[in-house]
């Protein structure tokens, strides 16, 4: 086995939405980073389809910007995103090009000068008084240790801050089920305007039976028209009747495309792989094949019954689960379900959150979808580990409870979050204090 030692500033684990965010920001404010991927391309979440949603808060104000708004910038003037379009199911949508959200995000790194190694996950901490010295990863027969000053967890399932032994929760309170992850694929050749016809002679297509789930009459197939970043959901009358034959090849009440960037291409948000722990090898690798098998079923389903489907075509299968989640992890301070419907912004805020909560059951086809009325603010604290002294954690896994969890998941706030996650690691370094220490009104003047 060959072995590589490195030594950097900043380590960022995780090369999402929120690792790419964190990488970048740290290396642009002068320190040599580190970033380490278990895929063969940089993106995570970004990069299998997914529509960044809620740039915008339910009045339509901008609530996401910074490194996020520039990404997407970059991302349209190269052709691969359609901006951002209001949106009254979701507040806003920007439809993005999956593949050129990896091309993008390693420019952004060859750019800044950060040292990238994909193919590699990490299997071990060393942790000494309550201090990160290292990590160990491994990789086609390679054993990898990296000693750095600050480390950034943004793996989504905290796997660094799990191997270093912080406390953790994990699933709904209580009961400790899990929302569902998610196979994502690609579909071409799809007649968008011929779905809308049908679905504007069956209006119930667009309804769903739940009087608690509400629904913005505004969300109509005129907005699909004149909105070219814009994520459908639909079909329930059509979901429900095959349900009741015993028909439906998956366990939901709709069906949920997001608008490609070509043509006739959709990627599809409508698998669902129930009572899966994606942190555990066995549910995850029973997931991803589960998942894969029910997509040949939803086009069957798609080609004999929706008009505008007869012709459509698979042209990809995300590799990569999209999972809603797993662990959160204990911080410093931790955003709870009172926050978010306050609408608070703290003076020690970092990032805010304008989307719904959007907690899928993990059980069945249940769907809880409550208003956000104002963006609330996540403090510094809530990415920042109390047991491990130079641990910081960007993404779904920081310390949140299972309500806030559901709006501040989605892709936007991670990327806040990551890029606060890396001026929270270079002020600490700076200024020679731990991040718990750091000074906050620093922070949030460099973000």
């Amino acid at each position: 086995m060959r072995k590589h030692s490195f030594a950097c500033d900043v380590a960022v684990i995780g090369g999402g939405p929120a690792g790419i965010a964190a990488a970048v920001t740290a290396a642009r404010m002068g320190k040599k980073v580190m970033l380490f991927e278990r895929n063969g391309y940089l993106g995570g979440s970004l990069a299998i389809g997914l529509s960044p949603l809620s740039f915008l808060d339910k009045q339509g104000n901008p609530c996401v910007a910074g490194f996020a708004q520039e990404f997407m910038d970059r991302l349209q003037k190269q052709g691969d995103c359609l901006g951002t379009c209001v949106c009254p199911k979701h507040n806003s949508v920007t439809s993005v090009n999956a593949e050129g959200v990896k091309l993008l995000a390693a420019q952004f790194c060859r750019e800044e000068n950060i040292d990238v190694l994909l193919h590699c996950e990490v299997v071990q901490t060393q942790v000494e008084d309550g201090h990160l010295k290292a990590i160990t990863l491994y990789g086609k027969c390679n054993v990898v240790t990296v000693e750095a000053k600050q480390f950034i967890d943004c793996t989504g399932d905290g796997d660094v801050a799990y191997l270093a032994g912080c406390f953790y929760e994990k699933g709904q309170d209580k009961t400790g089920v899990l929302q569902p992850p998610t196979v994502m694929f690609t579909l071409e050749g799809v007649d968008q305007e011929k779905l809308f016809a049908y679905v504007e002679e069956h209006p119930e297509e667009l309804r769903y039976r739940d009087a608690a789930i509400y629904e913005n009459p505004d969300y109509t197939i005129e907005h699909f028209r004149k909105n070219p970043s814009h994520v459908f959901v639909g079909l329930q009358q059509t979901f429900r009747s095959l349900k009741a034959k015993g028909e439906l090849p998956v366990e939901r009440e709709s069906f949920i495309y997001i608008n490609g960037t070509n043509p006739g291409e959709v990627y599809i948000n409508t698998t669902r792989l129930l009572n899966t722990d994606a942190t555990n090898l066995l549910e995850l690798s029973a997931a991803e094949l589960e998942g894969a098998l029910q997509i040949p079923k939803l086009i069957q389903m798609l080609r004999e019954r929706i008009p505008g489907f007869e012709h459509c075509w698979l042209s990809s299968i995300c590799s990569n689960l999209g999972v809603r989640e797993t662990r959160r992890f204990r911080g410093v301070k931790k955003i709870t379900a009172n926050d978010v419907f306050s609408g608070e912004i703290p003076s020690d805020a970092v990032a805010l959150s304008g989307y719904k909560v959007d907690i899928h059951s993990g059980t069945d086809t249940g769907l809880l979808f409550r208003d956000v009325e104002t963006p609330f603010g996540i403090p510094y604290g809530c990415i920042v580990s109390p047991e491990v002294d130079n641990l910081l954690f960007a993404g779904r896994c920081i310390s949140a409870d299972t309500m806030a969890l559901g709006s501040l998941r989605i892709i936007p706030t991670c990327m806040a979050l990551g890029q606060a996650a890396g001026v929270g690691a270079c002020v600490a370094i700076e200024d020679q204090v731990i991040p718990a220490e750091a000074d906050v009104s620093k922070i949030r003047a460099a973000l």
